[in-house]
């Protein structure tokens, strides 16, 4: 599976080359001054909740990146794919907000479609004359990451012949991030960051995405699927981090076995922090600015894992 397009909105400091250096990030980052005005005019946007335009945004800049390639596709063969984690906690915050305060007869009725679970994904097709299936995944820092291996399913069994797939927080004051006024020991990134897959060549090759799951007490599984991983193809890079209690886990196995190879290893812990479905796909943007294989290693504290194999190919002008 290939990458044809890639949009981001991001915080400024944010990108692949300041991952690469090793930003530590402080707090919780936001796209400064974001207008959704700014990339794409359609009535009624606003009063969607800020995750619905963020990603709206990120995939008009891919549908832009990516050009005459999605053009060539017909509106019903492309899906749509939406990774969130918090998008939905937000959602109701806004529309019961109303409810608390006044009473269920001021609530707007515009404010109900953003509490429904398949709303960003659903939008985006809206906006973009999109008729083929969309659908939300959510599952911690593996959201984004699930929903491209969904994605690459639906591809692969001919259902679609294009997806485009988003990443998505908007962090906003419903999330868990806010409540009990913890914002300031959180240390997140809000954005989104949406790619678009196909078949045929692009950017970058996604040549695999081994999924599977451990518990508290098998967190040994991580390591026995990295290890199985790096028997295989000839891996560069290593990226890593997702801010839990694998990171020590898998920092120790490339400590110990790692040293005499010549692999360069990227720990995303600090420069991520907990940004849950974007943390796969900060990374997935990272590995698109190296040479060579990269291996993404993604982990909840407990659940889904993944391990992706990139190919970075042709990126000018990509990051």
């Amino acid at each position: 599976m290939n990458i044809i397009g890639v949009g981001k909105v991001l915080p400024r400091e944010i990108s692949a080359d300041s991952i690469k250096s090793g930003i530590e990030i402080e707090g919780i980052y936001e796209p400064e001054d974001f207008d959704i005005k700014k990339f794409i005019k359609y009535k009624g946007l606003r009063s969607l909740t800020k995750a619905t335009n963020l990603a709206i945004a990120s995939v008009s800049e891919a549908i832009k990146d990516a050009g005459e390639k999605y053009e060539l596709h017909s509106s019903e063969r492309i899906g749509v794919f939406v990774g969130s984690t918090l998008n939905p906690t937000d959602a109701a915050f806004h529309f019961m907000s109303d409810v608390y305060e006044a009473s269920a007869d001021f609530v707007s009725p515009l404010k109900f479609s953003s509490s429904v679970l398949n709303s960003i994904s659903g939008w985006t097709s809206i906006v973009f004359g999109i008729t083929g299936l969309n659908s939300t995944v959510i599952s911690g820092n593996l959201s984004g990451i699930d929903a491209l291996k969904m994605a690459k399913t639906y591809i692969n069994n001919d259902v679609i012949d294009i997806a485009i797939v988003t990443a998505v927080e908007g962090n906003e004051e419903g999330s868990i991030y806010h409540m009990g006024n913890n914002s300031h020991s959180i240390n997140a990134i809000a954005g989104a960051i949406t790619v678009i897959i196909e078949k045929n060549e692009g950017h970058a090759a996604i040549n695999k995405i081994h999924s599977f799951q451990h518990y508290e007490r098998n967190r040994e599984k991580i390591l026995l699927n990295l290890e199985q991983e790096l028997k295989i193809g000839k891996c560069k890079n290593i990226i890593y981090g997702s801010t839990n209690s694998n990171d020590e886990l898998i920092s120790e196995y490339l400590r110990d076995n790692m040293s005499t190879h010549d692999i360069n290893i990227i720990n995303t812990s600090k420069s991520i922090g907990t940004s849950n479905s974007l943390s796969g796909f900060l990374k997935l943007i990272t590995s698109l600015d190296l040479e060579g294989e990269t291996l993404i290693i993604e982990t909840n504290e407990v659940g889904n894992d993944s391990i992706l194999k990139i190919n970075s190919g042709n990126k000018e002008d990509l990051i």
